[in-house]
């Protein structure tokens, strides 16, 4: 079954794709787009969020129309400390609300648990998981043989097809499927 796993929010969209057969995944590509707030003076501060929006729903269709994925997963986002973190929360759960198929939702600590199996993991902590696990997803950016930090939301992407795959939601999904 074809996958796509998507990590979102406002500034750093990272996703994943791949296929999935009888608990075994194979990460095809990862990638990801950023986006960020515009210095210009000129242009209304809802202007650019709206702009910054498109630009991921853009990425995301993109990749939908290419992938076609059977099933999609993504990362609930959780608490926010500020306004901007506010704003970045309600513009991922509307962007989750409008994808087909309807995504398996899961929360960041389902994915750290899932994964590395603490729900305190570390960015770099999750970074390493995914890349010892799948070296061989096409899309990594590497630094002396190391994936950059900035990989973090593709890191994040697969793990969260790791974490939706020990839903409930999915287990009906694939009895359906086999």
């Amino acid at each position: 079954m074809r996958f796509l796993s998507i990590d979102s929010s406002l500034a750093n969209t990272g996703i994943a794709w791949g296929e999935y057969n009888k608990g075994v995944f194979s990460v095809q590509g990862i990638d990801m787009v950023s986006t960020e707030k515009t210095k210009s003076k000129s242009v209304r501060a809802s202007s650019d969020t709206i702009d910054r929006c498109s630009q991921t729903l853009g990425f995301l269709r993109k990749h939908l129309n290419v992938i076609e994925p059977d099933v999609i997963f993504v990362e609930t986002p959780s608490g926010s400390q500020n306004s901007s973190a506010a704003k970045s929360y309600g513009i991922v759960c509307m962007l989750i609300a409008t994808l087909s198929p309807s995504p398996i939702q899961v929360t960041p600590i389902e994915v750290k648990q899932a994964t590395v199996g603490k729900k305190t993991a570390s960015k770099q902590e999750m970074i390493d998981w995914a890349y010892e696990g799948h070296p061989e997803a096409d899309g990594w950016q590497l630094r002396k043989g190391e994936p950059m930090k900035k990989m973090e939301h593709c890191a994040d992407a697969i793990a969260i097809a790791y974490a939706g795959i020990s839903t409930d939601e999915f287990k009906r999904i694939e009895s359906f499927i086999k």
